[in-house]
């Protein structure tokens, strides 16, 4: 860093440059000599280079332009019509598994008029609407989002969906460790958070 005396001396001789940012700081120049650049202590580019991120975004992408490749196959179409197949006796049994799922329902402390609610035993105007007819269903819907059936529907499925998702998402956030530790396979860097981290990291 400049010290003040010097830069009271020398700021007659400097001419300007540039007004544009280089890395992140300004660059004069003295008449005849060289440049001088002053740069900030920190920055907030990130450190991964172009090549790591152009990685990132390839091996993310790879997941699904295999899952798109498959589906177009002839593999895909036998998939697609197995699971028709499997549909179809599903919706034939579907009757017999709604009432066991009811059975179970009527027989279980978590569901029903008499379930436990989110405030316990303390009084309060519970949504009617909420008949504790779903899994994990204790009476809580300050803002409404459940009135229309339609939409409280929707988000019960959307709701499984993210849960789904977020078991796989479990896996492979300990999978990369359990091997690296087991000594399976060898990973530049097993701990998933730590991977995010170095990508995203700012130098201080």
């Amino acid at each position: 860093m400049l010290s003040a005396a010097l830069m009271a001396e020398d700021m007659a001789s400097l001419s300007w440059v540039s007004s544009s940012l280089h890395g992140g700081g300004l660059v004069f120049q003295k008449s005849n000599e060289s440049i001088i650049k002053l740069k900030p202590k920190s920055c907030l580019g990130c450190k991964a280079s172009w090549q790591e991120l152009a990685g990132v975004l390839v091996f993310s992408a790879i997941p699904f332009t295999a899952v798109k490749a498959i589906a177009n196959s002839p593999l895909g179409e036998w998939l697609q019509n197995r699971m028709l197949e499997t549909k179809k006796a599903a919706l034939q049994d579907s009757s017999k598994f709604k009432a066991l799922a009811q059975k179970a329902r009527n027989e279980s402390l978590w569901y029903g008029e008499e379930r436990p609610r989110w405030l316990g035993p303390i009084p309060y105007d519970y949504p009617s609407h909420l008949t504790g007819e779903l899994p994990g269903d204790y009476g809580f819907d300050v803002a409404g989002l459940s009135k229309d059936p339609v939409s409280f529907q929707k988000y019960f499925n959307f709701e499984i969906l993210h849960a789904r998702w977020a078991m796989l998402a479990a896996l492979g956030a300990l999978i990369p460790e359990l091997l690296d530790m087991f000594g399976a396979f060898h990973f530049v860097e097993p701990v998933w958070w730590k991977v995010g981290y170095s990508k995203l990291k700012v130098c201080i």
